[in-house]
């Protein structure tokens, strides 16, 4: 895995607006293609929990057999696998934890309801650590055993260690973790800004992936392109759902023209 110091490099996330979870989308006027789109936090959480509902399930279980979904659902798995573990809100993350049923998602409480799935099992309970009075020697003034039982003598004093000890997370340069980043929840990181591919496929946003992107896609002209700001609630939901099982140009599909609402409702 690259280094945490990968989230330098990709763009600062934007302030969050209000209303739900939005893509802006880079369109050729001319294809009507969707080139990329930017995404903030909540657009990547809603994004990667479509691979919660039973397609998302079966896109996961073909992944162990190394065989990939079809469309755009095997290439937002692959994605969300291939993140950097800087990016994600829990570190070090554990993938198969993350992609898995028992996280809450916006997207599946959106097509299924309140109701629909089980409560998520409670957080696990932070480890607690405790440390000996310090009143004898060798150990006064300068405790230097830890414990997570109390009342565990101290190898050094024999004194009970049960004077509990204050966590404080830290990052890779031993600077104190912004509170932000201790309480994050979801899936990934809202520091920086990420870039969805058609495909669904989710990385790091940059100013270079963009200025590669574009020349890969033969772009000489920026006036033939559009940007599109589109929201996602519970027709997005379904919609690309449905479209990344039929394609790998998802975004293109529902944004631009390719699956309509009336032929998922009918």
């Amino acid at each position: 895995m690259a280094s945490a110091t990968a989230a330098k490099d990709a763009t600062p996330a934007p302030a969050p607006a209000a209303g739900g979870p939005q893509l802006k989308l880079l369109v050729d006027k001319r294809s009507r293609r969707v080139l990329y789109a930017e995404a903030r936090k909540d657009a990547v959480d809603f994004l990667i929990g479509l691979l919660r509902v039973p397609a998302g399930l079966a896109a996961r279980a073909l992944a162990k057999h190394g065989e990939r979904a079809p469309g755009s659902l095997g290439s937002l798995y692959a994605g969300a696998r291939d993140l950097d573990d800087a990016f994600f809100a829990s570190a070090p993350p554990d993938r198969d934890a993350l992609l898995s049923p028992a996280l809450p998602s916006a997207a599946v409480t959106l097509l299924l309801g309140e109701g629909s799935l089980p409560p998520p099992p409670p957080p696990p309970l932070p480890p607690r650590y405790f440390r000996c009075p310090a009143y004898a020697i060798p150990c006064r003034a300068n405790p230097t055993n830890v414990t997570d039982v109390s009342g565990t003598p101290c190898p050094a004093c024999r004194q009970p260690m049960t004077v509990e000890m204050r966590w404080a997370p830290g990052d890779a340069h031993g600077r104190p973790a912004p509170a932000q980043a201790r309480e994050a929840g979801g899936y990934v990181k809202e520091v920086v800004t990420y870039l969805v591919m058609d495909d669904l496929t989710v990385a790091p946003m940059s100013t270079i992936s963009a200025i590669m992107l574009l020349k890969k896609f033969s772009v000489k002209d920026c006036s033939a392109l559009e940007e599109m700001t589109v929201e996602l609630g519970t027709k997005e939901a379904v919609m690309l759902l449905k479209a990344s099982l039929q394609s790998s140009t998802a975004l293109t599909d529902v944004f631009s023209g390719g699956v309509s609402i009336d032929r998922i409702d009918g």
